[in-house]
């Protein structure tokens, strides 16, 4: 009878969460959108899904080729751009469309091509000076944006990127206040890649002075049997690139998760290691004065003064760190990333 009391008591002081052997444990399922998982600010953070439950602004501005109408695009109730998404008129162009009046992204669309003029940054960071969007106010070098194409059944919409056009939206913060001194930083996205024969400098900054000096990647480099580049620092590491063929990552929407901390710099497709580079022999960049970040394009000397082509594919979601992720932080977003787009 004693040992029966005693154990009763044990339980009391355990508290409601103790349970008898063979009752069933619920691992409770984690709902809230990657950036509160995770738990740290980005630098900039795009997706045409919600990343972060107190963001309550736009994904995208869209900009319709027939009228240049331009509207801003909120999720829809399951926190993803559909058609069942509200939008607000922006920029009447001449369509005779109200300013501030709403429809849904269906009506708006209505059969009309789409371009991205903003995507809009979810991180939640505050800038001195501007803002984290992704802009791109010229419009022939505006990304096209469409529905059902992104995901495992093809169920949601990503920004469609043509390399030869030049598209891209351009953040207007410079490296050393995107990037941990202007270095360190990591970037985890999702991309369809499309092989070509032209040259492809798909996202980051190349120093004007020096074209040496970028934070940069070529998702797809045509020349030597279309290699993935890594540049985050300097063109001149050595092991820098990676074989990104039909049999990694061509045509299939793959996540890509890219850290680069003082002296290492590690990259990895769909959670299999690609490049671990350790001592590398960059570990300071002085940036010339207007640097920029490029979501499709890299900007500075590859584009003005090579006048190299961007990225071709889809990117349906582009978050930059401002420091090298732990492999807890980033093995989180990855596997998140990897299973709601289903980027096996």
């Amino acid at each position: 009878m004693k040992k029966i009391f005693l154990y009763t008591i044990l339980l009391i002081q355990l508290g409601v969460n103790a349970q008898f052997v063979g009752t069933p444990y619920i691992i409770p399922i984690e709902t809230r959108p990657v950036l509160d998982q995770v738990g740290i600010t980005p630098s900039f953070a795009f997706s045409t899904r919600k990343l972060r439950e107190a963001y309550t602004g736009f994904a995208v501005r869209i900009r319709r080729s027939s009228d240049n109408a331009e509207a801003d695009v909120a999720f829809d109730t399951n926190n993803v751009v559909s058609d069942n998404s509200t939008v607000t008129i922006a920029v009447a162009g001449t369509s005779g469309l109200a300013l501030s009046s709403t429809m849904t992204l269906a009506t708006f669309r209505s059969g009309k091509t789409l371009n991205v003029s903003i995507w809009y940054d979810q991180s939640g960071t505050v800038y001195g000076t501007g803002n984290g969007n992704g802009i791109q106010a010229t419009v022939a070098r505006q990304p096209l944006f469409s529905l059902g194409v992104a995901g495992s059944t093809n169920q949601y919409a990503s920004l469609v990127f043509t390399g030869t056009s030049k598209h891209n939206v351009t953040v207007n913060q410079t490296l050393p206040v995107l990037l941990g001194s202007g270095l360190r930083g990591s970037v985890m996205m999702l991309a369809k890649i499309q092989a070509g024969v032209t040259t492809n400098n798909s996202f980051g900054y190349s120093d004007i002075a020096d074209n040496n000096k970028r934070w940069s990647a070529h998702m797809n480099w045509p020349d030597n049997n279309n290699y993935t580049y890594i540049d985050f620092g300097s063109s001149t590491d050595a092991s820098r690139n990676f074989l990104n063929d039909a049999t990694v990552g061509f045509n299939k929407l793959k996540q890509y998760t890219m850290t680069r901390s003082t002296t290492n710099k590690t990259i990895r497709v769909s959670g299999i290691f690609k490049l671990n580079n350790i001592a590398l022999g960059v570990q300071s960049v002085t940036w010339s004065a207007g640097s920029t970040f490029g979501v499709g394009l890299t900007t500075g000397s590859l584009d003005t003064s090579l006048g190299q082509n961007g990225f071709t594919g889809n990117i349906p979601e582009f978050i930059l760190f401002p420091e090298p992720l732990t492999v807890s932080q980033y093995s989180l977003l990855e596997n998140n990333q990897i299973s709601f787009w289903g980027a096996n």
